[in-house]
């Protein structure tokens, strides 16, 4: 039997189209045109944020304000620690002497996973060890009752700066003691009814208000809260606090 016998043209144009279809030649196939998909909106949601200082204090800043170079409090210091018995667990330990008869201790935290530029609400609800009475007598007041719980809010990070007067405030409408402002709000008294003036005996106590704090996510939908007590009792002051649930709605 003879063999067939094929002309070199048509072994290269078969090997031509084998190549073609392996991919050994740099064709290229322009994919389907057609009109981009439209974004998908992101829309603000209600949520809440729990702040549990039994878990730690990472990422959290203590200061002070409200006060002059030659009258700033003493003594400030601030720990995560167990809590004094019979209270269970730890807290952040927050203590100052106050030698005017105004002064700011708070602690800052920068949260995030909000609509970028969208307006919220906030609520708070806070949770502190404290051992002040709050029918008791003192220097400038009472520690239980010159000692004024305070939260805040703010897209723009909360300092402590220097006025022209040479006073020291923080850079927020926070407002003064017992007075609330646009970007902080009164919680209430640091001192709970059930404790004694004398001290010693160290109670959970919990403060909250529904009066919200506005304010709009930044850029990249962070924002800060704050947490501490404005003072008007002019000595040594020491608490714990616990934790706080911060309640984020939509506007």
């Amino acid at each position: 039997m003879s063999k067939a016998v094929f002309p070199m043209t048509v072994l290269a144009m078969a090997g031509t189209l084998l190549l073609s279809a392996c991919g050994g030649d740099d064709t290229t196939i322009a994919p389907i045109s057609g009109p981009s998909p439209a974004p998908v909106p992101v829309v603000p949601v209600a949520s809440t944020l729990k702040v549990d200082f039994n878990a730690g204090i990472d990422g959290w800043t203590l200061g002070t304000a409200d006060h002059f170079e030659d009258d700033k409090p003493e003594a400030v210091s601030s720990e995560w620690k167990a809590l004094p018995a019979p209270l269970k667990g730890k807290g952040y330990y927050i203590a100052s002497t106050n030698r005017s008869d105004d002064v700011l201790t708070y602690v800052k935290h920068q949260y995030g996973g909000y609509v970028p530029g969208a307006k919220y609400a906030l609520t708070f609800e806070m949770t502190y060890a404290t051992d002040a009475g709050s029918a008791c007598f003192g220097v400038g007041g009472s520690r239980g009752s010159s000692i004024y719980m305070i939260v805040a809010a703010s897209a723009d990070e909360p300092k402590t700066v220097q006025d022209s007067d040479k006073r020291y405030h923080l850079n927020l409408d926070r407002g003064n003691q017992s007075q609330s402002g646009k970007q902080g709000k009164v919680l209430g008294i640091q001192g709970d009814e059930s404790l004694k003036c004398e001290g010693g005996v160290w109670a959970s106590q919990t403060r909250k208000s529904d009066e919200a704090i506005e304010l709009q996510a930044d850029k990249d939908g962070k924002f800060w809260i704050v947490l501490g007590t404005d003072s008007g009792y002019e000595a040594d002051n020491a608490f714990y606090l616990q934790g706080a649930t911060v309640n984020v709605k939509p506007l």
